[in-house]
């Protein structure tokens, strides 16, 4: 049975154990490292836009129902409201 600081210490062992293991086993015994600056800039990060389907949304389905005729406009032109 272990007390608590005994059981402490070995968790703290056990742990920087198993990080000794991974980076030889990893990196080669190195700890890892940042980009270089040409290794940096070489990366493309997309940056936020509007996407496309917004913009064909709005110059073409966004109008789609001036197409159809509406209730008003069809009395209108089939001579169905009255206006005497």
């Amino acid at each position: 049975m272990l007390t608590m600081k005994e059981a402490c210490e070995y968790v703290k062992n056990s742990r920087l154990e198993r990080n000794r293991k991974h980076r030889l086993e990893v990196t080669q015994g190195d700890y890892c490292n940042g980009f270089s600056d040409k290794e940096y800039n070489r990366v493309k990060t997309p940056m936020k836009k509007a996407s496309s389907k917004g913009r064909t949304f709005s110059h073409t389905k966004l109008w789609q129902s001036h197409n159809y005729s509406n209730g008003i406009h069809t009395m209108y032109y089939d001579n169905t409201f009255k206006t005497k």
